[in-house]
């Protein structure tokens, strides 16, 4: 098998569970772990960190629409292996980590699971935790200003 696993739903979920973890107990919605996922990986762009931690490619921001699947299939693995707690409110369904993920993370003792914790921090501190439309707002408007730069020169 010569699958690999950057770019992949389990090293989405990995990033989910670090995430989650640093938040706990607090529960995010499937919006809010897309678009903090999302920010914290290319914490530069958003005036957050030095560096992004998967580059510079000029097509970055496209990968947001086409990490929302990834993200939904990485969530449900999560929960389906008991790593991440599914929760019922009246506005949708909310994510939090579970004992059992907690464990997972404690194994995470690298680099880059260190720079991804520095960068979601970032992230909250910028977008008062994890305000999902103020998030969805700069992503488009990063979006939109790459797009420009990279299509229309």
């Amino acid at each position: 098998m010569s699958e690999s696993a950057l770019g992949s739903v389990f090293e989405i979920s990995l990033r989910i569970l670090l995430m989650l973890k640093e938040l706990f107990p607090s529960k995010l919605d499937e919006q809010q772990v897309s678009a903090l996922d999302f920010i914290s990986v290319y914490a530069s762009d958003f005036g957050l960190l030095d560096e992004n931690l998967h580059g510079y490619g000029d097509y970055r921001f496209s990968e947001y629409p086409a990490r929302k699947h990834m993200v939904d299939s990485a969530l449900k693995n999560l929960v389906l292996d008991g790593y991440v707690r599914l929760s019922p409110t009246p506005t949708g369904y909310r994510y939090s980590i579970t004992e059992l993920g907690m464990a997972v993370c404690k194994q995470f003792d690298n680099d880059y699971a260190k720079e991804y914790i520095i960068a979601t921090h970032a992230v909250l501190s910028k977008f008062n935790g994890a305000n999902a439309k103020a998030m969805l707002k700069e992503i488009n408007k990063l979006t939109v200003q790459s797009l420009k730069e990279v299509g229309h020169e």
